[in-house]
């Protein structure tokens, strides 16, 4: 699936004409019901099924799975967690304190933790010295929906090695961890 930006053209005396800009690809494993445009070049997109499979597109209608989105709050250092409705709202359920600067959150697809790419001072992040260079954090929060999650740092660094890590994901063995503006970082898990 593609999509993209179209620019609409009147011509007087012609018929109105859309002018293709760009075409996006959009991975063909996505569901996409829905986008809406946040910039010229930028859009978020939402899926209707997690499946692309149609028989288990209709098994997930069938029994209703519940499911949720996270929300990284940077100014309360948190995780919110919200319940996606049957008629697309959201419901708060919870907050997780994560004691961070939480960036962006992957879910892991075989144990369903979160791994969040952190960011430890934010005030040095938003300064960006190449003198004194903003750590990077990565934390991983297990059984969040349980009541007591647990929440643990994997990775911490001064700067000294990562600068501003902002994701993280776990492939088998190894964490990758990206940065705003730096390079990529593969570390064993032990």
């Amino acid at each position: 699936m593609s999509v993209g930006p179209y620019r609409f053209l009147e011509h007087h005396g012609a018929a109105p004409l859309l002018l293709h800009l760009l075409e996006l690809l959009l991975n063909s494993s996505v569901s996409v019901n829905d986008l809406v445009a946040v910039g010229v070049d930028s859009f978020y997109a939402s899926n209707d099924h997690y499946f692309n499979n149609h028989q288990l597109q209709l098994l997930e209608t069938l029994i209703s799975l519940t499911w949720y989105l996270y929300v990284s709050d940077i100014f309360r250092h948190r995780i919110a967690v919200m319940e996606i409705q049957k008629d697309n709202t959201l419901s708060h359920v919870k907050d997780v304190a994560v004691g961070t600067i939480p960036d962006n959150i992957e879910v892991d697809s075989e144990t369903g933790d979160l791994w969040i790419g952190c960011h430890p001072n934010g005030l040095k992040f938003l300064l960006d010295d190449k003198n004194d260079p903003p750590g990077s954090e990565v934390i991983r929060i297990q059984n969040i929906h349980s009541e007591e999650p647990v929440v643990t740092q994997v990775y911490a660094d001064d700067g000294g090695v990562l600068i501003g890590s902002s994701v993280a994901a776990r492939y088998r063995e190894k964490l990758l961890i990206g940065t705003v503006y730096h390079k990529t970082l593969c570390c064993d898990l032990n």
